[in-house]
């Protein structure tokens, strides 16, 4: 089948496989796979912007993570402020998901002709976001699919 063609529920599950976390409510991931202009889809909840809140979550998850992982680490404010904006990068971001095998689960803009860099960026946050969100504000599972992605502090 035809990614273009798949399911929110095909796409759900090959999320699932991907970051190895298994969503309650799908629901959320449904809504962390559709970017800004992608057409409305049974059983998707229509935001105009897309998965921009809950990139922006993702992204407040995410820097608080790196930042916890330093400070445990004893590293210096420097050094921990250099990870958080080499990892947290759109650009590394993008280059994370795109490596993940994510751009064909993500619903974009039918204008669009395949999954720009930023889109990609925005998703790879907006998954973190529905995964803390999905747990109960759990940030070890956060930090679990952050590992899977080699989004984590560096060894």
């Amino acid at each position: 089948m035809a990614m273009s063609h798949m399911s929110l529920d095909e796409r759900a599950e090959s999320v699932e496989d991907i970051i190895y976390y298994d969503f309650t409510n799908r629901a959320i991931l449904y809504e962390a796979l559709g970017s800004a202009g992608a057409l409305a889809m049974p059983g998707l909840a229509y935001r105009s912007d897309g998965n921009k809140d809950l990139a922006q979550i993702g992204d407040a998850v995410l820097r608080l993570i790196l930042v916890m992982d330093g400070y445990e680490a004893k590293a210096g404010r420097g050094y921990i402020n250099q990870v958080v904006s080499s990892v947290g990068s759109n650009p590394h971001l993008a280059q994370t998901g795109s490596k993940a095998g994510l751009e064909n689960l993500i619903l974009i803009n039918p204008s669009q002709a395949s999954v720009s860099p930023g889109v990609m960026a925005q998703t790879v946050e907006a998954i973190l976001g529905a995964v803390y969100l999905d747990s109960g504000m759990d940030v070890q599972a956060v930090r679990a699919v952050m590992a899977i992605l080699n989004l984590g502090w560096p060894v």
